[in-house]
């Protein structure tokens, strides 16, 4: 895979066998204007005049969107919804928004939709149309030591495990439910898998999308993963939300997406950003949740 998408894990390989300070994403400001190219495959053969759908996004989640090296918006949402687009004849603009905004912005009809690495919730249910669950990925736990043979979340009751700070991950742990050596927490992920290899925590707790495309640039880590969520869970749902007044638009996503998976597109791009083909788990889990 081209370096070029991969900058945050390579700023991080950078640290894992330093003594430097550990990487941090950057936390970007709204921008006014949309985002003019992302640095990715994707090049568009529709015309200038093909509808344009506003899509907002907070680029501070890799790999599901972030800032590459030019500062320029990319990641695995971004390029999905731009094929998506173009098997369904409309042109994705792209509009880096703060956390805070991306719903305001859909409330007031300012974007069309949003995508933003968000998961299901029966709240978001509630007041937007979601899309079909695009990208089976559920929480999990990895760690580098094959002796540890971690089955089971009650494996972890001696063990340092590192999250990041004030995640759903700490707050599922915090809660006492199951023991632990210990529970760190880091302010990004890469900071926390950076402490795994330098052998300060035991295993790493996050999206299963997060850590292994923190990972997938490490080849000198031989990483262990248990994914302790089924692909059923809330978590794993990670969904596309779209303005309540166009279910158009909806019909039209979630046809792109079944459209992608059957030519090849989707395992193209789930090989690029999380080093797997998707596919399969991914017809998996619409099954189940149908």
């Amino acid at each position: 895979m081209m370096q070029l998408y991969r900058v945050l894990p390579v700023v991080l390989s950078v640290g894992l066998f330093g003594c430097g300070n550990s990487s941090t994403q950057e936390n970007t400001n709204s921008a006014d204007a949309p985002v003019t190219e992302s640095k990715n495959d994707f090049v568009s053969s529709l015309p200038d005049t093909a509808p344009v759908i506003k899509v907002g996004t907070e680029a501070n989640y890799a790999p599901y969107e972030f800032k590459d090296e030019y500062g320029n918006v990319t990641g695995f949402d971004i390029e999905l919804m731009q094929y998506i687009g173009e098997n369904q004849g409309f042109k994705v603009e792209v509009y880096n928004d703060p956390w805070e905004g991306l719903f305001d912005n859909l409330d007031n009809k300012s974007r069309d939709m949003v995508a933003a690495g968000l998961t299901y919730s029966s709240e978001r249910a509630s007041k937007y149309l979601l899309s079909d669950a695009y990208a089976p990925l559920p929480t999990s736990l990895v760690y580098l030591d094959d002796s540890l043979n971690i089955k089971s979340l009650n494996d972890l009751s001696t063990l340092r495990v590192g999250v990041l700070t004030s995640s759903e991950p700490y707050e599922y742990f915090a809660q006492g439910t199951y023991k632990l050596g210990s529970l760190e927490q880091y302010p990004t992920t890469f900071a926390a898998v950076e402490a795994m290899a330098q052998d300060k925590v035991d295993a790493v707790v996050d999206d299963s999308g997060v850590l292994r495309y923190t990972l997938n640039d490490l080849p000198s880590l031989q990483p262990r993963y248990f994914d302790y969520e089924s692909i059923r869970a809330d978590g794993a749902r990670k969904v596309f939300l779209v303005d309540k007044s166009q279910p158009d638009l909806l019909k039209k996503v979630n046809t792109g997406l079944k459209g992608l998976k059957e030519d090849g597109t989707y395992a193209k791009l789930t090989t690029k950003w999380f080093g797997t083909d998707l596919t399969k788990a991914s017809l998996e889990q619409q099954e189940m949740l149908q």
